[in-house]
């Protein structure tokens, strides 16, 4: 069977890929399954241009796209959040703003954090920036969509503090936990399956649950590892603060856009590498290799993240570390370890706005 004319087929992402016509689109997805998707809105936004520009723009920034670690995209996990709304029964404007929920992504990842430190995350914080240049503006009230599914943190399926389950963190940690095999896929699968949403996908209160104690520990302690490994590791930290030095160099002496950190990875790049000097130059081929970890420190400011699995127990929500004391244990171990690895904060770190954030709560001044 070929597609139609009007039919368009394309690889999203690391685990996913997405077949796009008029009337409706398939994603097909190696963790949650083959999905389709016919509501009219859900279908203008996967068409639109600031949509599809998150598919060239990778979860891990440089190390994706330079190969270093597994090309998952921001497409494929803005898709994956919106199917795990939608498998728990969520409606079509919370499924909407899952898909929206990290729309204004800049390019490389992280960097833009390091590279302009604010004392959050530079995408969150730019978003309303970011979104008027866009289609969206318009383009929501044209499908029936209001303007909040572009505040993500009104939508308790979509958004919740950490430690726990939400489809952002969800979706990020079955993508990131199985690509660098510290899950099994099969049980990522078996995660999406045992999802559901507590009390219902329409409570004012609504949050996402596990139903399986083994599969919430499972989860929880492929989170951490991937953590150690990845999100908070010294090695990638160190890549990303010497790239963002760089970036806000380029963009003080005025050979570089600020705004450019809106176009895709690979147009980022070139724009930074025709920015360089020969000094520069050196210093981005450098990147092309994750460093040695040894001996290196994470920032003071650096995100430590941990998962606490809400599960359904007795009709009653109840969070993984109630239930089993050895896990709490080791979590908070391992918090204990990942500060341990943290620089002293500035004499002037008041003056920045940044916190280290643990969990959803800021306890020194450290996710």
């Amino acid at each position: 069977m070929t597609n139609s004319p009007t039919e368009e087929e394309f690889k999203s992402g690391h685990f996913q890929r997405i077949r796009l016509g008029p009337d409706s689109a398939t994603v097909t997805d190696a963790m949650y399954g083959v999905h389709e998707i016919t509501e009219a809105p859900l279908l203008a936004l996967l068409a639109s241009v600031p949509v599809r520009r998150l598919g060239r723009v990778h979860q891990h920034g440089m190390s994706g796209l330079l190969g270093l670690t597994p090309p998952v995209t921001r497409l494929e996990h803005s898709v994956g959040a919106m199917l795990l709304v939608r498998q728990v029964g969520g409606s079509v404007e919370e499924q909407a703003a899952a898909l929206l929920h990290d729309i204004s992504h800049t390019a490389l990842s992280h960097v833009a954090d390091d590279a302009f430190p604010t004392g959050g995350s530079y995408h969150e914080i730019h978003k309303a920036r970011y979104v008027a240049t866009t289609c969206l503006p318009s383009l929501l009230p044209e499908v029936g969509l209001p303007h909040e599914v572009l505040d993500e943190e009104l939508f308790g399926l979509v958004e919740q503090n950490a430690p726990h389950l939400c489809a952002d963190r969800l979706d990020y940690g079955l993508r990131d936990t199985v690509a660098f095999d510290q899950l099994p896929l099969e049980t990522a699968q078996a995660v999406f399956s045992n999802l559901t949403a507590f009390p219902s996908p329409t409570a004012p209160t609504r949050c996402l649950a596990l139903r399986g104690q083994p599969l919430a520990l499972a989860l929880a302690r492929a989170y951490i590892a991937t953590d150690a490994g990845v999100w908070c590791n010294p090695a990638h930290a160190d890549m990303y603060v010497r790239a963002g030095t760089l970036i806000r160099n380029l963009v003080a002496e005025g050979r570089l856009a600020q705004d450019d950190l809106w176009l895709d990875d690979e147009a980022f790049w070139a724009a930074m590498r025709a920015a360089c000097d020969a000094d520069g130059r050196r210093e981005m081929d450098a990147l092309y290799t994750i460093p040695e970890e040894k001996g290196l420190r994470l920032a003071w400011d650096s995100k430590i993240r941990t998962l606490d699995p809400d599960m359904v127990v007795d009709g009653t929500l109840v969070p993984l570390s109630q239930v089993d004391a050895m896990w709490n244990k080791q979590r908070l171990a391992y918090i204990a370890e990942r500060k341990a690895l943290l620089d002293l904060p500035p004499r002037d770190a008041s003056k920045t706005n940044s916190t280290c954030q643990v969990n959803g709560t800021i306890p020194m001044a450290v996710p």
